[in-house]
């Protein structure tokens, strides 16, 4: 993949790599043979000689080893699978053909990924060592036959059924003998809608994060190229930004005026212009600083005060599970809401006030306090949460009626971990590039009286909370902090702590008490998985109706959920633990969503109209 900036005439100077690598080689060579030389002459300097080349050669073993490991975010979920027996973290895709495939056909699509992303045909090795972390390398008995399989529905073979096998599907166990990824067709599968048959895919998260597991599902599909495209194009704008390479209009709206004069020819001014550009970026950048500073130790004393607050009487939406948590899970899918109501969302809720983004005399969209899908999705999803924590059984024992009393004096908002990607522009990698951190999100009573103003305040609320998160510097921090824990694992979360030894009881009695209680401290895992937004993809020449994709759960209770978009619609998908006293549960958030939604088009109707 290329990373030069778009070519506008502007000298740019080149550097001969191979010339340098060849003088590197060079200076080592004569420096080993000098060393070898003065070892044959035996004396003091003959063993310092010596002892100098034993260091050299341990030292580029070390550093060669050292690059083959996976990063700290990767080792991360192998370290809590140990120290959680129950913890299965899972990336898992769903789609819907309208039409059939074979496996010879899904193989065949896969290939390409293969050859893409060689991690598909790499296994984990070196698992468990203290001072060095896990690799993947080429597995000598891989064979696509076993990742890639047929199965059958029981009838009728609809939705409801892909539901019960997709969660009992992303449950099972995983063979670290062999690649961390498999899939399945169904193909007695059919729905209303046309849809003919059905595949499920799952991978590991040590594989890659959600976003990297997508990206490489979505190039076996006829997307790839403009996948390709897309991902080429980020990484060219982000280096020609640097540079001062970019168009001024592509800067700002603002500096159109400087189009013209940024033409090769005007060897006067374009030169000027392009120092002004990147002058400009650096100082934006720089002054963005001290900004994301201000919101990060501001954001750490809102998540420390509600995470102290909450963490303790969280209240999950299953119900409570007495000893070992479950092995089976439930998965639902919502239906898919049109795209074009989430922008009339946008546009009745933006503004300094209810429809002021869309009125006639302001001549255009007003951008102030602009509200985002994700803004107006979370705001959904909290009054649904909200609403299904409401309608459990009430809880009669005496940690429930404690929650209950304390509710009233004590603030209970619900939290939301958020992934966060740091994956740079063009990045193709299968690498967890992820950090995430919690939000804490106020809801509103499901109430059928809310007035638009009432809505309209808690979707900024809502805005307000997620742009502190954005902001914030806390979580890449964090990132790069846990990075340095995949070079030595034993570090993670404290030096030997997790030793896995009888005579460790800090890691029995405080360590894993304390991981287990982190991975509970909130109920649920949001992330927002963007696909292909305007038209279908097909697999192999056959058309994909329908997709989902599904974030990892965490700890006992909690719930994974995606919000995924895709062919001009929107849908959520949903796992949770299957635990008979709120069986459904997956399910029923789904349908609390479609109907949460429409109250807010509604809304959003009667504003916009209201405006007209």
């Amino acid at each position: 993949m290329s990373s030069s900036p778009p070519d506008r005439g502007i000298p740019t100077p080149s550097v001969d790599l191979a010339y340098i690598d060849d003088d590197e080689n060079a200076v080592e060579e004569k420096l080993q043979s000098s060393l070898s030389d003065l070892e044959r002459t035996g004396g003091a300097p003959g063993w310092l000689a010596s002892k100098l080349l034993s260091a050299g050669d341990w030292v580029e073993r070390e550093v060669e080893e050292r690059r083959q490991m996976i990063g700290g975010i990767d080792n991360l979920w192998l370290l809590l699978r140990e120290a959680t027996s129950d913890f299965n973290p899972v990336c898992a895709c769903t789609y819907v053909l309208r039409g059939k495939i074979s496996v010879e056909m899904l193989q065949h699509a896969m290939i390409r990924t293969d050859k893409k992303f060689p991690k598909y045909h790499q296994r984990l090795t070196s698992v468990g060592r203290k001072f060095h972390g896990a690799r993947f390398e080429d597995d000598p008995n891989f064979d696509m036959n076993n990742h890639i399989l047929m199965a059958q529905l029981p009838e009728p073979a609809g939705r409801r059924e892909l539901d019960d096998f997709m969660g009992k599907f992303i449950a099972q166990d995983w063979d670290f003998t062999r690649p961390l990824w498999e899939m399945i067709i169904l193909e007695n599968y059919h729905d209303e809608d046309g849809g003919e048959c059905a595949i499920v895919s799952r991978g590991h998260h040590t594989l890659a994060d959600g976003q990297g597991f997508v990206i490489s599902q979505l190039y076996m599909t006829s997307y790839h190229d403009e996948l390709r495209k897309a991902m080429n194009n980020g990484a060219h704008t982000l280096y020609a930004a640097k540079r001062g390479n970019l168009l001024p209009s592509k800067v700002h709206p603002i500096l159109r005026p400087l189009d013209p004069y940024t033409d090769p020819s005007n060897v006067l001014i374009a030169p000027l212009i392009q120092i002004f550009l990147a002058s400009l970026f650096w100082i934006v950048y720089a002054l963005s600083l001290p900004v994301s500073f201000f919101f990060s130790v501001y954001q750490a004393v809102i998540q420390i005060t509600m995470f102290l607050l909450t963490c303790w009487r969280v209240e999950m939406l299953t119900a409570p599970q007495h000893g070992q948590r479950v092995h089976e899970r439930e998965y639902s899918s919502s239906k898919v809401v049109d795209l074009n109501d989430i922008r009339l969302c946008q546009d009745a809720f933006s503004g300094l006030y209810p429809g002021s983004a869309v009125e006639k005399d302001k001549g255009g969209q007003d951008k102030v306090r602009h509200v985002t899908l994700n803004d107006v999705m979370c705001s959904v999803m909290v009054d649904v949460l909200a609403a299904e924590i409401i309608s459990k059984p009430q809880d009669n024992s005496i940690s429930g009626r404690m929650k209950k009393v304390l509710t009233k004096f004590l603030p209970s908002p619900i939290g939301f971990f958020i992934p966060i990607s740091v994956r740079k522009p063009g990045d193709w990698s299968l690498r967890n590039l992820t950090t995430g951190s919690i939000v804490y999100l106020n809801p509103m009573p499901p109430d059928a009286s809310i007035s638009p103003k009432m809505l309209y305040d808690h979707i900024h609320q809502c805005r307000s909370a997620l742009s502190l998160l954005k902001h914030s510097l806390i979580p890449r921090i964090v990132f790069y902090i846990m990075q340095v824990t995949g070079q030595v694992p034993t570090l993670w979360p404290v030096p030997f702590g997790l030793l896995n030894s009888s005579k460790n009881f800090v890691r029995k009695w405080v360590l894993v008490p304390l991981i287990e209680s982190s991975l509970r401290s909130f109920p649920v895992i949001l992330t927002n998985v963007p696909g292909p937004a305007k038209n279908t993809i097909t697999l192999e020449g056959v058309e994909v109706m329908r997709w989902a994709a599904l974030p990892p759960q965490s700890g006992t209770g909690t719930i994974g959920m995606g919000i995924i978009s895709y062919a001009g619609g929107l849908c959520i998908s949903v796992a949770a633990d299957k635990v008979p006293a709120s069986e459904g549960v997956a399910r029923r958030i789904c349908e609390r969503f479609e109907r949460r939604f429409d109250y807010y088009v509604r809304c959003a109707k009667e504003v916009v109209e209201h405006r007209d």
